[in-house]
């Protein structure tokens, strides 16, 4: 537990480090952050979902958020019951330096990012890797942004980022079961 006591102060005097030295990261946290919300997340899977070549990759990304969010929000968070970062005095007056961006429920595990990752891995996973990269550098900066804005721990975010990444890896590997992709050619739902 020490380790992760001392990974966690670590990384969060890191972030706030980036805050001395420009303010421009606090507008910048605060705009990543917001792609890691569940909304725009699931209006680009839909958006996937609608596109015929696209398809599978929608699927698995909208199966992926919605299974990674249930098992992080609904039984992690408050199993774990971990309080804020910002409730402790120490990184309270970091919050307050980076804009008081308010949160109401437990800290661990990081939602924003076990949403981020489980909706835009398995785009790393379907298409070309030489661009596809850039669909996890989109979800490791949300998860920094969690971190930079000190509402989570950065072992919240880790764990939140191995939650997306897993589920939507699970849901990936049974897509393309040979069983179950039978099923979706019935369906039109493969390419």
């Amino acid at each position: 537990m020490e380790i992760i006591n001392i990974f966690d102060k670590k990384l969060i005097e890191f972030a706030h480090s980036l805050h001395n030295n420009s303010k421009l990261f606090d507008l910048f946290f605060s705009a990543i952050t917001n792609l890691g919300e569940s909304l725009p997340l699931i209006v680009f899977s839909l958006i996937l979902i609608f596109i015929k070549r696209t398809r599978l990759c929608g699927i698995n990304m909208m199966a992926s958020l919605f299974i990674s969010v249930f098992i992080g929000a609904i039984i992690l968070k408050p199993l774990i019951a971990r309080e804020r970062p910002f409730m402790d005095p120490v990184y309270n007056e970091y919050w307050i330096a980076v804009g008081k961006h308010i949160e109401t429920s437990f800290s661990c595990p990081s939602s924003h990012t076990t949403a981020s990752f489980a909706a835009l891995f398995p785009i790393f996973l379907y298409f070309d890797k030489r661009y596809s990269f850039i669909a996890i550098i989109i979800a490791l900066m949300i998860g920094f942004s969690r971190i930079y804005l000190v509402v989570h721990y950065p072992s919240d975010v880790l764990l939140g980022m191995c939650i997306g990444i897993s589920v939507s890896t699970i849901i990936y590997f049974i897509l393309h079961n040979n069983i179950v992709k039978e099923k979706l050619i019935r369906f039109n739902i493969y390419n």
